[in-house]
């Protein structure tokens, strides 16, 4: 029998045999057991049973093999919440954090907002989370990605209104216009694919990373619509790649020459957010 001090050294070894920086290693053996550093501290010489290391060799085998640690163990935070997430959906990132917060900053006492493309549901969820008053709309194409939000928005036990369809569809559909639309959609162009990381193309849903017209196609469905959907002085938020902001914003002003348009950076300085004033 091995303690957990001794399994981890033997993770991080087999992780940089791969190629894998270590620090893979310690967060898949954190996450796959729950613990905080501090709880690591407490039971690293502590005899690990069969069960825990038939769990975490199954773990590990997954993580050498390229698989994103967030599939492995089935979560992923987002400002602070843990978020279920499976290959039926994106894995939220901390940038998206950035853009979140920026919408957030623009919604009025009680408007009503929209989450195109919703994923894992992570941002309409924490929405609703961080401001109780606002009226959450979330779609998405796919009814197994919506499932994987709606059981994010039940175990944070938040009232989010789920519709499916493409774009702006469901919206128009159903005669539903909002004060605030913010979307993370699929953005990347399918020739930048040959510089992205293996774990992603190899296991993250490819719908939810391309899209056609070298990124701005979904973009595009989501501009031509805006006028059935939003609200007179509304404000509309999109998540770019580092070198869509000049591009989009000539887009969006060629659609309609009267809005203001706003490209934001990141903490790290790259483009991040294009945002519009309706």
């Amino acid at each position: 029998m091995v303690n957990y001090r001794e399994k981890l050294e033997e993770a991080i070894q087999l992780t940089l045999d791969k190629g894998y920086e270590q620090s893979r290693a310690k967060w898949l053996f954190l996450d796959v057991f729950q613990w905080s550093r501090t709880d690591y501290l407490i039971h690293s010489q502590e005899l690990m049973s069969q069960a825990d290391i038939s769990k975490f060799d199954l773990a590990l085998h997954r993580m050498l093999k390229g698989e994103p640690i967030q599939y492995i163990v089935g979560f992923q935070s987002f400002y602070g919440y843990k978020f279920k997430v499976d290959a039926n959906c994106l894995i939220p990132r901390p940038e998206t954090e950035e853009v979140m917060l920026h919408f957030l900053k623009l919604c009025r006492n009680k408007d009503g907002v929209v989450d195109i493309g919703t994923g894992s549901g992570a941002i309409a969820v924490t929405l609703k989370l961080l401001r109780p008053d606002l009226d959450v709309y979330a779609t998405d194409l796919y009814e197994d990605t919506l499932n994987v939000a709606r059981n994010n928005a039940d175990t944070h036990q938040q009232d989010i209104h789920f519709l499916q369809g493409n774009a702006l569809k469901p919206l128009i559909e159903k005669g539903i216009k909002v004060d605030g639309l913010i979307s993370n959609p699929p953005y990347i162009d399918e020739a930048e694919s040959k510089d992205m990381d293996d774990t992603v193309l190899q296991f993250e849903p490819h719908h939810a990373l391309f899209a056609e017209n070298k990124g701005y196609a979904i973009y595009e469905d989501i501009l031509k619509d805006l006028p059935q959907v939003m609200n007179e002085n509304g404000h509309v938020v999109f998540e770019i790649g580092y070198n869509q902001g000049e591009k989009l914003k000539s887009i969006v002003t060629t659609m309609y020459p009267n809005k203001e348009v706003e490209v934001i950076r990141d903490i790290n300085g790259h483009q991040r957010i294009v945002s519009i004033k309706w």
